[in-house]
C-alpha cells in the first residue's frame, strides 16, 4: 500500500504505521503530524502495533514507538519500553531510558518489578531509570541503601538531586526531516518498477533512483528509458538518466541519452543527471564539453564534479582541489570524491580537518581512503584501515564500513579482487 504523503490525513493511524513498516513511506514531518494530529487514535493504534509480530516488517520502527511514546508521555507504551531493556539489560538506548523518566510515576511499579526480575548484574541500567524518575519511594530507597554510605556514589547523587535528565523539552520534529523519500532499499524491484508510475512526482522520483549504479535487467532498462524520455518530471527524468549510468552500452540507451544531451532546452537539472549517467563515456569529447560547459553554470556545477569524479577521465583531475572551499555545500562534496577518486594526495590535510566537519565527514573519510599514500595491496588494507582509523581519531561501526568499501574500491580500481568484501562473503 503506497500512500500519498498529502493525504495521509484521510487514512487511518494504524494503516500510516504498517506502510511504513514495509517501507511504502518515508518518514518524516509528514508521517509525524498524520499520528500526532490524532493522538488517541495513533496512540491506540502504536500500542497494538507495538504488541505485533514485527519480525517480518521490512523496517523496524522502534526508534519511531519510542519517539511517540516520548512524545506523548503515555504509559501505555511502558510495557513495550520494558521489553527494549529486557533485550539487552546492560545496555539499555539512551532514549528507552529519557522516555520512561519522563513518563514518570506511572513507570515506577513496572520498573521495579522488571528490577526483581532481572539478575544482579543486570540491574544497573534499570536503577540508573529510577533515579532519574523524580518519583521518592522507599523501594528506590531501600535498593539504594547499600550506597547510601558512599558519599560520591553516582546513582544516589541522582536520585537525592533535585535535577536530573536534561530538562530540555523532547523534540520530536528535530528527529526528522520535513520530507524524506521512501526507503527504496527495502522494496523488491516489482515494487520500484510498480513506483515509477506513481502519481506523486517525489517518489517516482526515488524510485528510479533506486536503481543508480545497479545491474538493470532489460526490462528495468526500458522501464527507465521510457521514463527517462516520457515523464512530465525534470526531476523524475534526471534520476532515470543518472540510473541508466550502467547501461551505456546499450545502443538504444547511448543513442536516446546523446540525443536528449543535444537537445538546446533541456533544463539545468535534467542535464546535470543526464552527465551523469554519460560519465562512463566521458572518452567522447561531446560529453567531456558539455560537462565543462555545465561546470561554468553555478547551479549545474555540483553535478558536473560529480560526473567528473565518477568518469575518471585524466582531463578533470584540476576541477576538484579549487572548489573544495565552495560556498556551495554539494558543490565541496563532489569536489571531496573527486580528490579521493583522483588520489590528489597534496590535498590530504585539508581532508583531515574536514574529520571534523559533521556535515562532511563521512565524505572526507572516504576520499581519504582512496587518497592515503600507501601499497594497493589485499595484503596491506587492514594496515590501511589502522591508519585512517588513528588519524580519524576512532570510528563508529558505520565509518569503519564506509571505509572498508572505500578500500576495496580502491583495490578493484587497481584491478585486484576486494579484501573485506571478500572476508565478509
Amino acid at each position: 500500500m503506497f500512500l500519498d504523503p498529502d493525504k495521509f490525513a484521510d487514512v487511518p493511524p494504524a494503516d500510516i504505521l504498517e506502510a511504513a513498516a514495509q517501507g511504502h513511506i518515508g518518514l518524516d514531518h509528514r508521517f509525524l503530524r498524520a499520528l500526532i494530529d490524532r493522538r488517541d487514535q495513533a496512540l491506540s493504534a502504536a500500542v497494538a502495533f507495538a504488541e505485533r509480530d514485527r519480525t517480518r516488517d521490512r523496517v523496524n520502527l522502534e526508534p519511531e514507538l519510542i519517539s511517540l511514546f516520548h512524545y506523548w508521555r503515555a504509559p501505555q507504551g511502558i510495557p513495550f519500553l520494558l521489553n527494549a531493556i529486557r533485550e539487552d539489560p546492560k545496555d539499555v538506548p539512551d532514549d528507552v531510558v529519557e522516555t520512561l523518566a519522563e513518563i514518570g510515576p506511572p513507570a515506577l511499579d513496572p520498573l521495579l518489578s522488571l528490577h526483581a526480575e532481572l539478575k544482579p548484574d543486570e540491574r544497573e541500567e534499570v536503577e540508573f531509570i529510577l533515579a532519574n524518575l523524580r518519583v521518592r519511594d522507599e523501594r528506590i530507597e531501600k535498593i539504594f541503601a547499600g550506597r547510601a554510605a558512599d558519599e560520591d556514589d553516582f546513582l544516589v547523587g541522582i536520585y537525592n538531586a533535585e535535577k536530573t535528565l536534561d530538562d530540555e523539552p523532547f523534540d520530536i520534529w528535530d528527529l526528522y526531516p520535513e520530507k524524506a523519500n521512501l526507503p527504496t532499499s527495502s522494496l523488491d524491484e516489482d515494487e520500484r518498477m510498480e513506483l515509477l508510475s506513481h502519481p506523486v512526482e517525489s517518489v517516482r522520483a526515488s524510485a528510479a533512483g533506486s536503481f543508480f549504479n545497479a545491474g538493470l535487467s532489460p526490462d528495468v532498462r526500458r522501464r527507465l528509458l521510457a521514463v527517462a524520455t516520457q515523464d512530465s518530471s525534470a526531476e523524475v527524468r534526471a534520476r532515470a538518466w543518472e540510473a541508466l549510468i550502467t547501461a551505456t552500452d546499450s545502443t538504444e540507451v547511448i543513442d536516446a541519452m546523446l540525443a536528449a544531451l543535444r537537445r538546446p532546452d533541456l533544463s539545468i537539472e535534467e542535464r546535470g543527471g543526464l552527465l551523469v549517467g554519460l560519465a562512463p563515456e566521458a572518452d567522447r569529447k561531446e560529453i567531456r564539453e558539455a560537462i565543462v560547459e555545465l561546470y561554468d553554470r553555478s547551479e549545474g556545477r555540483a553535478k558536473a564534479l560529480e560526473a567528473m569524479w565518477r568518469s575518471l577521465h585524466p582531463s578533470f583531475r584540476d576541477y576538484f582541489s579549487k572548489n573544495l572551499n565552495d560556498a556551495d555545500l554539494e558543490v565541496r562534496r563532489g569536489a571531496l570524491w573527486g580528490v579521493g577518486y583522483y588520489g590528489i594526495k597534496s590535498e590530504l590535510d585539508h581532508l583531515r580537518r574536514l574529520f571534523d566537519d559533521e556535515e562532511l565527514r563521512t565524505d572526507a573519510l572516504f576520499a581519504y581512503a582512496l587518497a592515503l599514500p600507501g601499497d594497493t595491496s589485499r595484503g596491506r588494507v587492514k594496515g590501511l584501515l589502522t591508519r585512517i582509523e588513528t588519524d580519524a581519531q576512532g570510528l563508529t561501526e558505520v565509518e569503519e564500513e564506509l571505509v572498508k568499501v572505500a578500500l576495496d574500491e580502491r583495490l578493484m580500481l587497481a584491478g585486484k579482487e576486494p579484501y573485506f568484501r571478500m572476508q565478509d562473503d
